[in-house]
């Protein structure tokens, strides 16, 4: 296992990456995005599977319905990307963590398990959802740990009133687990640092209507997605996770003592923790240049 230093030299290396990808994809119309450049990016990244995270808000019944749709959102957009691509595609938890020691039994956590610890190179499991399925792979085979790396979009900035942050407060034992496990981690907060991470319907269209399926698909979905309004924008969340690995220049990185948790859902910093690696300003234009030219030059 690379220490945390280690691994933020391999992150800015030009070697292709293997990923697991695990995300909510029907939750909002980011991780849509994120998927395809995941896709669209092999000088850097191998996606070796994808898997459905759970989520419960207005677009599901439940965290297992949120899944399912998450499960068939990643074939609809895998089509639209490569219809022929074999990637392998996994469904994940069906509930949130009951606690910080009971997995929530899954093909995406044994997936992750088996990935990780029959892999020969190191892997990179980048989770832009709930992170219960990671969580739940820990929590079973603690061995992970010493073969692989977290990116996870979760949580609010260090510096926010609170992290009471969608992918965070839905299973927040499962994010306690991950920060507890001592796996070499990656965050990019949401509100204060990813947050900057904006577009808008009328430069989606600009640069993507009409150029292609996939990319309709993408600014429709969105148009359906944001309130219209004048100067209206929306977040891109999930993309900047994927820009880790794809575009790691045009983030700024810094090591930091692993937070915890309390109960009120805001961080309490112990400068005794073991280190992380936290995103503290993600620069916007080069990572959307990157992924417009590769949504638009899609064949």
């Amino acid at each position: 296992m690379p220490d945390i230093r280690e691994l933020l030299d391999d992150i800015k290396t030009t070697s292709v990456k293997n990923i697991i990808l695990d995300t909510d994809t029907y939750n909002e119309v980011d991780d849509q995005f994120a998927l395809a450049y995941a896709m669209l990016s092999p000088e850097r990244i191998r996606l070796l599977s994808v898997n459905a995270a759970p989520f419960l808000n207005s677009r599901s019944k439940s965290p297992a319905d949120g899944m399912e749709k998450s499960y068939q959102e990643i074939f609809r957009i895998m089509k639209l990307v490569d219809p022929g691509a074999e990637i392998p595609c996994y469904r994940g938890s069906d509930s949130f963590l009951s606690s910080k020691t009971e997995p929530v039994e899954s093909a995406a956590a044994d997936n992750i398990i088996n990935t990780v610890m029959n892999s020969k190179e190191f892997v990179y499991i980048v989770a832009i959802g709930a992170i219960t399925n990671v969580a739940s792979a820990i929590i079973k085979c603690p061995e992970i740990t010493q073969k692989s790396a977290v990116i996870w979009l979760g949580g609010h900035a260090l510096h926010y009133k609170d992290t009471k942050e969608f992918n965070l407060r839905q299973d927040v034992p499962a994010a306690e687990v991950v920060f507890d496990s001592k796996i070499p981690l990656v965050q990019i907060p949401c509100l204060g640092v990813c947050s900057e991470f904006l577009t808008t319907l009328p430069e989606l269209e600009y640069y993507l209507k009409g150029k292609n399926e996939l990319c309709d698909y993408l600014v429709n979905i969105t148009g359906d997605y944001i309130k219209r309004g004048f100067a209206a924008s929306k977040v891109i969340w999930d993309v900047t996770a994927i820009a880790v690995l794809t575009m790691p220049r045009a983030l700024d990185f810094e090591f930091r003592p692993t937070p915890c948790i309390t109960k009120e859902l805001t961080y309490q910093i112990k400068p005794e923790r073991h280190e992380y690696i936290y995103v503290s300003r993600i620069k916007r234009d080069p990572i959307f240049a990157d992924l417009f030219s590769k949504l638009a030059g899609k064949k």
